[in-house]
């Protein structure tokens, strides 16, 4: 057995890892869950909690689905919905090139 599955709650953390899925959809976005090295959006599909990064979604195991089912079973109700919104465009200072001038002497 592996290191053990920790979990992070919020539409900031599922975010990271894929986009918000239409209300039809039976994939609930939770939060991500992390794994080692490995990190992923958490979200519950039906009954059982799987891990999504984009469109593919891997099923976890009975084992996995027990440990996370325990572990939210004593949360608070999620934040509202995650809408991001885009960076303001901050306009740059014209660029200004000074050039000097170069005299020439002539010589009589």
């Amino acid at each position: 057995m592996g290191p053990p599955l920790t979990m992070r709650l919020g539409a900031l953390e599922w975010a990271k890892y894929t986009y918000a899925h239409p209300d039809e959809d039976p994939l609930r976005l939770l939060g991500s869950a992390r794994r080692g090295l490995q990190s992923r959006a958490l979200a519950k599909l039906d009954d059982e909690f799987v891990l999504v990064v984009g469109d593919h979604v891997t099923h976890l195991s009975h084992a996995d689905n027990k440990q996370l089912a325990a572990m939210t079973a004593h949360t608070k109700p999620m934040e509202p919905e995650f809408v991001a919104q885009p960076a303001p465009v901050r306009a740059a200072p014209p660029v200004v090139v000074v050039i000097k001038r170069r005299r020439v002497q002539v010589l009589p």
